[in-house]
């Protein structure tokens, strides 16, 4: 009877460790997934902690919350149209634990008159104990004619 509790207990202890490392990728494969159709916000949002905090290194914004984020994203602005079946593509995906660095490229999309070329992007995801996103740190190769890069805000200010 004993080797069948000792084999019950590992079944389960593995199932446990498998189950902590399994989610994320899944909710970082939905997450993208969301991302990529580009339709239900709240969705979207819903995988963000109430006090997510929110960076984009080169356009030097930094934020907190659900609802800064919601501003930031501006998903429903009518000036955005979508021009391919995905706003983005994922080239590489790495999870450590808690963290995921995701990698790819933003396709072609139309801002009022104007259509912008695919831009490259990696972000970093880090999740919390109940698997919702934290921090998010993006890097955009964002096109000039969306940045001002004189007068944009310097978040090498945020080094200590």
């Amino acid at each position: 009877m004993k080797p069948l509790h000792l084999t019950l207990l590992f079944l389960t202890l593995t199932a446990c460790s498998t189950n902590r490392e399994r989610p994320i990728n899944q909710i970082v494969d939905d997450y993208i997934q969301t991302y990529g159709e580009r339709q239900d916000i709240d969705k979207f949002l819903g995988f963000y902690d109430d006090e997510i905090l929110f960076e984009d290194i080169i356009n030097g914004d930094r934020l907190s919350g659900k609802s800064e984020l919601r501003k930031f994203l501006d998903w429903g602005n009518p000036d955005f149209k979508k021009l391919e079946r995905s706003s983005l593509i994922v080239s590489e995906k790495i999870i450590d634990q808690n963290q995921a660095v995701i990698k790819g490229y933003f396709t072609r999309f139309q801002w009022g008159e104007m259509e912008f070329e695919p831009m490259h992007f990696t972000t970093i995801l880090t999740f919390n104990a109940s698997h919702k996103i934290i921090r998010q740190v993006d890097w955009i190769n964002y096109p000039s004619t969306l940045v001002d890069y004189n007068k944009r805000k310097n978040s090498n200010e945020w080094i200590k």
